[in-house]
Order: structure tokens, then C-alpha cells, then sequence
């Protein structure tokens, strides 16, 4: 390597070193602390507005100076793998996966997620526009729309505030969609409908007959109830734009 290309990228690491944290990186001869404070709080600031806008109840459940430690940590420590702002929320979910912050609490991961699930649904690029399908028959061939995506959590993440924060866990099935008009929305579901949209998600050539019926009997309900039943579901999903035909 070519001796001036190195010193350059020496030049670059030590300037991003101190710009991360000035008190464990060396100091920049030939700058003026006070400019360098500039960047610091520029690039800080930055980072802070962008992870405070994308996760605001999870921002809400500490003081000011929990805040700032937490953002500061991740802004320190964690290595991001992208320049773009628009994901540094992806980012800061792999960081706060494994923070060790103690006064973090335990449902601190999946609360982001689920704040990040709303920029994911809200940006994500699909081929789908959400449609209402005003009937559906057990001989349709159906599936998941696109722009519709279901997820789990330990916590019921949806209720979580400064005025509510759980104290146990609590098993909670959510889906996310984006209608037509491209605003965000979710439902909350029991584990049964969780079983009957994972089955729809993954369908390609059977009916809704046919996965009713092997939902049926992979969970020992009675055929008439789950037919019934999930037939109601569906055809709610149906109105809400969450399916498509296969």
C-alpha cells in the first residue's frame, strides 16, 4: 500500500475514533479541541434525533440521562455495517439485542422491534397493493398479501407506555399491514389465527377448504368449528386487504 494512501486512512480511522469518543481515542494534533466538538455533536446529535424519532416509546420509558447513555453507548460501541440513516433503526435493534445496560428491562429488544416493524412496513418495497376482497368462498385459493407481515413476542408490545410497563411476560401474536392509502395499521390475534396466517402465507395451489381442514386436524378441533370460524377470519382479512389470490 501506497505510504501516503496509508497515512491517509490512518488519518480517517483516528478522526472517526475521536469522533465516536474523545476519551478513549487519541487526541488530533494540529485541530482545535473546539472545532472537533463540533463534529462530536453533530454526528451525535444526528444519530440520537434519527433513533429517538424511530423508537419514541421505548425514548419515553427513561430520564434524559439513561437516554443519553444509552444512544451514547450504541453510538461508541457498535460498528455499523451501512452509512445510510434509514437504517441506523436496523442497526440500533442488533445493538440493543445484546446491550448490557442494567437498567434496560427485559422487554427492551422487543419493544424496538415492534416500533421498528412501523418504518419497516412503512418503507418496504412490494409488487402488492392492498385490496379489499369483499367475498371469499372455501374454494379460493388464497395467500398473504405482500405488504402484510405477521410477528410474535414474549411482551404484549403493543400497550407498553410510560404509564404501562409490564411486569410479566405475556405472549402476543400481531399482524402488520399497509393499506392503499399507505398508512400503517396492525391487528393483534390469538395463536390459532397466528397458525391459519402462517398457512396462508406459505400457500401456493390449496384451498381455504383444504387448510381449514388440515388445520383441523392438526390441532383437534372439531371441522365445523374451525370452518366456521376460520372462514369469518378470513373473509375480515379479506376486507382489511391482508390477502391476495395465489
Amino acid at each position: 500500500m501506497n505510504a501516503n494512501l496509508r497515512k491517509f486512512k490512518q488519518d480517517q480511522q483516528g478522526f472517526s475514533d475521536h469522533i465516536r469518543s474523545a476519551e478513549q481515542s487519541e487526541a488530533i494534533s494540529g485541530i482545535e479541541d473546539r472545532r472537533l466538538n463540533i463534529y462530536r455533536e453533530l454526528f451525535f446529535n444526528n444519530v440520537e434525533g434519527f433513533v429517538s424519532s424511530t423508537f419514541p416509546v421505548l425514548h419515553e420509558l427513561f430520564n434524559d440521562e439513561q437516554w443519553d447513555q444509552l444512544v451514547r453507548d450504541f453510538f461508541v460501541t457498535h460498528k455499523c455495517e451501512t452509512p445510510y440513516f434509514l437504517e441506523i433503526s436496523e442497526e440500533f435493534l442488533q445493538y440493543l439485542e445484546h446491550s448490557k445496560l442494567d437498567f434496560l428491562p427485559a422487554f427492551s429488544y422487543q419493544l424496538a422491534h415492534w416500533e421498528w416493524m412501523e418504518l419497516f412496513a412503512d418503507v418496504a418495497e412490494t409488487n402488492d397493493v392492498s385490496e379489499e376482497r369483499s367475498e371469499i368462498h372455501l374454494s379460493d385459493q388464497l395467500t398473504t398479501n405482500d405488504c402484510t407481515w405477521n410477528v410474535g413476542y414474549d411482551f404484549s408490545v403493543q400497550k407498553i407506555s410510560a404509564d404501562f410497563v409490564p411486569e410479566e411476560p405475556e405472549t402476543t401474536f400481531l399482524i402488520v399491514h399497509r393499506d392503499a392509502d399507505l398508512s400503517v395499521g396492525f391487528i393483534e390475534i390469538n395463536p390459532l389465527s397466528m397458525l391459519l396466517f402462517e398457512q396462508l402465507k406459505g400457500n401456493e395451489t390449496q384451498s381455504v377448504e383444504t387448510l381449514l381442514s388440515s388445520i383441523a386436524k392438526q390441532q383437534g378441533i372439531e371441522l365445523d368449528v374451525i370452518m366456521n370460524g376460520g372462514l369469518e377470519i378470513i373473509r375480515q382479512w379479506g376486507q382489511l386487504g391482508l390477502l391476495k389470490a395465489c
